[in-house]
């Protein structure tokens, strides 16, 4: 895995490229990740954009969706015990 951090704002704003040597596609994604706070709660947004509806429908008819979804399950999972 590479990528370039294209804008860097702590803590609320994050974007970067990504580029998969294994990647169904070949291609880069620039991924943004937007952190807010309302009512008292964190709220992440992550945002993946391909170079074309192929690129996205070949990442989402791997398992990528699995994995992204384990890893945030483990992250909710750490945040909540972090804060007992």
């Amino acid at each position: 895995m590479s990528g370039v951090y294209r804008e860097y704002n702590p803590p609320s704003r994050l974007v970067n490229t990504q580029a998969f040597d294994m990647d169904c596609t070949g291609s880069e994604v620039i991924s943004t990740l937007v952190v807010t706070e309302a009512a008292g709660k964190t709220h992440m947004t992550n945002t993946l954009l391909y170079p074309s509806r192929e690129a996205r429908d070949a990442v989402l008819a791997s398992p990528m969706g699995q994995g992204m979804a384990y890893g945030y399950d483990m992250l909710d999972g750490y945040l909540v015990a972090s804060t007992r």
